[in-house]
């Protein structure tokens, strides 16, 4: 069909006029087949598939209603043209500034997964192309302003009006302070969890540039840390390949505070989505350890209340560890 306003018979959605215009800018009347809606992420983004003359594409309608939408758009293409060009992130076909919208080439790839032979140095290696390529814009929101954001979102959503635990917020406010000479060293992606992250035959791309900007480089390690290297020793062997060197006692300590940020990012993150879809605050469900958690996470089994709750327990771990005090002691 060429662009139109036709509705999705699996979906029921029918793309609105200005994906319409996009769709005709970027291929004028070349037939758009195969076009479906596929899941989005925590930042609203309508995001369509679709093939044309037998090439995938995803294309991205962010939504217009989140807050700051036109700046965090212009940095969002700003960052993700900078990275395509680097090899590490799909190639866009098309921007729209006005609306934000982006078409981009579909990577077929998978989530990146450990496992898999010389994954640590290729994900190493990606991560380097992004943090010494070109400079990416300054965000206007800074961690504790993230913060403060997710904290109001679930204030404004949760039935007895709380809001993020206030260990959390302190924690993030407090490594926050410690690390804020660290805080815009570099380009970074910042929600490198692994949905946003593709393997395609060997080779690593980065989707979803919605929270990219200039940032800690370690963050970015961390959150890696968070989900795919969970362990104590897949972190160590990830900084030491990222590094391409043993890493130093202050590189050591900035890996731990990242990780207690990222743990922190996380949790919001999740407690936001379980008020999101009418669930309850309640932070007294029983956690679970991360090596027990993520593979029901990756079957789909363990729900947004959970996963809060057992990445909290996990940051409140961190903190108790004697690495965490000589870090704070160092940096502080």
């Amino acid at each position: 069909m060429s662009p139109s306003r036709q509705v999705n018979p699996t979906t029921g959605i029918a793309p609105t006029e200005d994906v319409v215009r996009a769709l005709r800018d970027a291929f004028g009347d070349l037939p758009i087949e195969e076009l479906s809606v596929l899941q989005g992420g925590r930042s609203g983004a309508t995001l369509f598939a679709f093939v044309v003359q037998g090439e995938r594409y995803v294309l991205r309608r962010p939504d217009p209603a989140r807050p700051m939408h036109r700046a965090r758009s212009e940095l969002q293409i700003a960052c993700t043209r900078i990275a395509a060009a680097r090899g590490i992130a799909p190639a866009l076909r098309h921007v729209d500034a006005g609306t934000g919208i982006t078409i981009e080439a579909k990577i077929d790839g998978a989530p990146f997964r450990r496992g898999t032979p010389g994954a640590t140095e290729r994900i190493a290696q990606a991560l380097r192309l992004l943090h010494e390529g070109p400079s990416f814009p300054s965000s206007k929101m800074t961690t504790n302003d993230l913060v403060r954001h997710f904290d109001g979102e679930v204030r404004a959503r949760a039935t007895n009006g709380a809001g993020l635990p206030g260990s959390l917020v302190h924690a993030v406010f407090e490594v926050s302070r410690a690390t804020a000479r660290f805080a815009e060293t570099a380009p970074c992606h910042n929600d490198l969890n692994p949905g946003n992250i593709l393997d395609a035959s060997g080779r690593i791309y980065f989707i979803d540039w919605d929270t990219a900007c200039a940032g800690d480089p370690f963050i970015d390690l961390a959150q890696l840390g968070v989900f795919s290297f969970s362990t104590p020793e897949a972190r160590a062997e990830l900084l030491e390949a990222y590094l391409g060197r043993t890493p130093s006692e202050s590189e050591r300590a900035r890996s731990t505070l990242a990780r207690v940020l990222a743990l922190a990012f996380y949790t919001a993150a999740f407690i936001s989505s379980t008020v999101a879809a009418g669930g309850s605050l309640d932070m007294e469900v029983t956690p679970l350890p991360l090596p027990e958690l993520l593979p029901k996470l990756g079957r789909g089994e363990a729900g947004p209340a959970l996963v809060a709750a057992s990445l909290h327990r996990e940051m409140q771990a961190e903190q108790a560890l004697e690495t965490f005090a000589a870090a704070m002691h160092l940096f502080g």
